[in-house]
């Protein structure tokens, strides 16, 4: 028996009546739906449900659902860049520069490097 024979999809209806008084405070939101709403916005409340209440979470954050590519190489970025083409996105927004840098307030020398150095 192959599964498509028994397995049938019934398409969008309203949730059944059975399942309404089986199950408590049944909530859905539409926004979030996987399929035709915003992905992004259901992570997001998943991120949020794990740290309710004690934990606000904001609603975006700085990529606000972008996808978060970081390519090394120069070969990388041009498999980004074809990819984007292929598809028709040029969108893309660069949020740093080719190289990583170290911040203002890391040290760059050992501390005891000069201490060493005494012994």
């Amino acid at each position: 028996m192959r599964a498509r024979e028994f397995i049938v999809e019934s398409g969008v209806h309203d949730i059944r009546d059975e399942h309404k008084s089986a199950i408590q405070n049944v909530t859905t939101f539409p926004n979030q739906n996987m399929n035709a709403g915003n992905q992004y916005l259901n992570y997001r409340m998943g991120i949020a449900l794990a740290g309710a209440p004690e934990y606000p979470t904001k609603a975006t954050s700085y990529i606000a659902g972008d996808p978060l590519l970081a390519p090394y190489t120069d070969a990388e970025m041009e498999m980004i860049k074809y990819a984007a083409g292929q598809i028709g996105d040029n969108s893309r927004k660069t949020h740093s520069s080719k190289r990583s840098e170290e911040m203002s307030d890391v040290y760059k020398v050992s501390p005891i490097s000069q201490w060493n150095k005494k012994s």
